[in-house]
């Protein structure tokens, strides 16, 4: 199945955390890459029309609340993700983490390859949502458009 869809990636070292700290810091990454995540979601959601009053045929406009429908609930789950850090967070002595950098993120901030920007509803950000979303060992291109290099420019 993942040969069809893309190929095999090279598989991923294993990440270990030593020490207090470097759980602290990685459970706050993760708290933004979840916020930065359920923003993406939210924004494609957001940035489709409404109703038969924007242009839509009423079949249109049943698909499009379907669309959205399950766009919201992706975004719900980022949510709970970003809660489940925060508890983790909570239950190891830290404190929530809600801080994280302003759209479009650079590349650098989060793993090699990560990339977030508020991309509307559309092919690019359904690829896009497909590349961070996809399982680890998939080889699979972020969108057109969507840098992950760059670190090479700044």
């Amino acid at each position: 199945m993942i040969a069809t869809r893309g190929g095999l990636a090279p598989p991923e070292a294993p990440f270990v955390i030593e020490h207090r700290e470097a759980l602290f810091y990685m459970l706050c990454e993760a708290a933004e890459l979840e916020h930065g995540i359920m923003c993406q979601y939210l924004y494609a959601a957001f940035s489709l029309k409404q109703s038969e009053g924007e242009g839509l045929s009423p079949e249109e406009a049943q698909a499009v609340q379907r669309w959205r429908k399950r766009i919201s609930h992706v975004a719900t789950q980022e949510m709970l993700h970003l809660s489940l850090v925060q508890n983790l967070l909570s239950a190891i002595g830290g404190a929530p983490h809600l801080s994280r950098p302003n759209f479009p993120h650079p590349a650098t901030h989060y793993p090699a390859g990560v990339h977030l920007a508020l991309l509307p509803f559309g092919e690019a950000a359904l690829q896009h949502f497909m590349f961070l979303e996809r399982p680890e060992g998939m080889d699979l291109d972020d969108a057109e458009g969507i840098r992950r290099d760059q670190a090479a420019e700044s």
